[in-house]
């Protein structure tokens, strides 16, 4: 027994090698946590079509819902190390307040590809008295807690974003009180209905309302002015040294082989370049970020480090 161990394990070793080389010789699923018609479902469809086509194999995309995101990269992460079950990875894995719930890190994923950072934005209602970044945080240091914010649930990424921008100007976390909301769209709502003064929620997501003057955005929290609303700064513009933005990924479940991510990465890639995927992503507003799988862990780790510094600042509040 002892010399046909040695011989066995070669064979499945050679035997998953093999896989890997021929991989894929079906169609894929493309597993999306988020509800269908959001950003990350949107953005899942318009890639997964291209991904299909430099896979030669048909790239599904899968809605599992539910638990703040948990149900659907709890399947991620579950799936076996095949490449034939990966999804759409997003900005709760480095969330400390989720991952402590969800019981999914960062160790429960292999990292394929970055494809998109979306800046939070700080936005109020076209009758705000602020117009401009300055004049708001004047206010907030003056009268610590007489405005309201929202976005979306507590502890979720534009909450995070409201959160280390409150820490970087040098107030407690209590300054700007949090309002949750079922997503973005319910927080944008209650922008223009009046119950908050504030929103942090995506330039995307209030690219139309600011088209027609209906919301007014203060400042991005980006390295850079957003290309759609270049009259609109950034916080480091006026000397607010933070930026966030949430981020779309393509992941799978972790000890998946090397040969698999290099194959998935290259179809991400090659539908990131195709047009009907620029197109759409330019539609939505959406910022085109490519990371190939060894950038993406160093973007992944960084993150992580960030979110643990807001939610101490939280914690400490």
């Amino acid at each position: 027994m002892k010399k046909v161990l040695p011989l066995t394990l070669s064979a499945l070793v050679l035997g998953s090698l093999a896989v890997a080389q021929n991989y894929p010789t079906k169609g894929v699923n493309f597993i999306v946590p988020w509800s269908p018609g959001g950003s990350a479902d949107l953005t899942s469809r318009a890639l997964a079509s291209g991904m299909g086509k430099a896979l030669g194999e048909n790239v599904t995309v899968v809605s599992r819902t539910g638990g703040g995101g948990a149900i659907g990269h709890l399947a991620i992460s579950q799936a076996r190390p095949d490449g034939y079950n990966v999804g759409m990875g997003t900005l709760e894995v480095v969330i400390p307040s989720w991952t402590s719930q969800s019981k999914l890190g960062l160790e429960n994923f292999t990292p394929i590809a970055l494809v998109s950072i979306n800046p939070a934005a700080i936005t109020v209602a076209k009758n705000s008295p602020f117009k401009t970044i300055d004049e708001l945080v004047t206010y907030i240091k003056a009268n610590p807690g007489k405005l309201k914010a929202s976005g979306t649930a507590r502890g979720g990424s534009w909450d995070m974003a409201r959160a280390g921008f409150l820490q970087t100007i040098g107030v407690k976390n209590s300054a700007l009180p949090w309002v949750p909301a079922q997503g973005s769209a319910a927080a944008i709502q209650e922008l223009l209905a009046g119950g908050v003064d504030v929103i942090t929620v995506s330039v995307a997501e209030v690219g139309n309302l600011l088209k027609s003057g209906e919301v007014r955005t203060l400042a991005v929290m980006g390295d850079q002015r957003h290309p759609d609303f270049k009259t609109v700064p950034t916080l480091k513009e006026s000397g607010i040294n933070w930026s966030f933005g949430s981020f779309l990924s393509v992941m799978g479940p972790r000890r998946l082989s090397a040969d698999v991510v290099t194959k998935l990465d290259a179809s991400v890639r090659a539908a990131m370049n195709e047009p009907e995927f620029k197109k759409f992503m330019d539609n939505a507003g959406f910022g085109v970020n490519y990371r190939n799988p060894a950038q993406f862990r160093v973007f992944l780790t960084q993150q992580a480090a960030k979110m643990k510094e807001v939610q101490a600042f939280i914690d400490a509040d």
